[in-house]
């Protein structure tokens, strides 16, 4: 009885760390892949900590505008995931040297140490030109010009396409406009 007991508690516990039941849940799913809350309060932390430091009032999490920016950060956070599950389909890499290297050009060549947001940041513009040269090497044009917009507009239907393609599915309480 005590073996059946500890089986189902381990097979409860195995779930629950599946599900994100272990103390931060998922707000929203990216295909089958999680955005949980720590994600989320870790970006909303950085753009407080930045508003402080300008000097700004960040908005109430329970006002309208608090609600607008949650809706938007989680709306970032969606789209970063969709551009690192298009380039792993796309067989695109970035390394962590590629992003901290792009980091540091940022920085004027100086050590960065970056907050979450930053490392998110510059991966997914590395991780967007890789998709972008990958999707629109072979296009071709008379002028650089028509180039430049046969190249654009191949890189929005590709994310056009993704974004159709691509289901994600919201919380209760994460929806946008909730």
């Amino acid at each position: 009885m005590a073996v059946v007991l500890a089986a189902i508690v381990a097979g409860l516990l195995a779930y629950l760390a599946v599900r994100g039941g272990g103390g931060d849940p998922a707000v929203a799913h990216v295909g089958r892949e999680p955005i949980r809350k720590s994600q989320l309060e870790t970006v909303l932390r950085h753009f407080r900590l930045e508003a402080k430091a300008e000097g700004r009032q960040f908005p109430s999490e329970s006002s309208p505008a608090g609600r607008r920016t949650r809706d938007r950060v989680l709306g970032l956070l969606v789209y970063r995931t969709e551009l690192r599950q298009a380039a792993r389909r796309l067989g695109v890499h970035v390394s962590r040297i590629q992003v901290l290297r792009r980091l540091r050009s940022a920085s004027g060549g100086e050590e960065a140490n970056p907050d979450a947001f930053a490392y998110g940041s510059a991966e997914a513009q590395l991780l967007f030109e890789a998709i972008f040269f990958k999707v629109t090497h072979d296009v071709k044009g008379p002028t650089q010009a028509e180039l430049n917009a046969r190249r654009n507009a191949a890189m929005k239907s590709f994310v056009d396409r993704l974004q159709r393609e691509t289901k994600v599915r919201y919380e209760p309480g994460y929806e946008p406009g909730s």
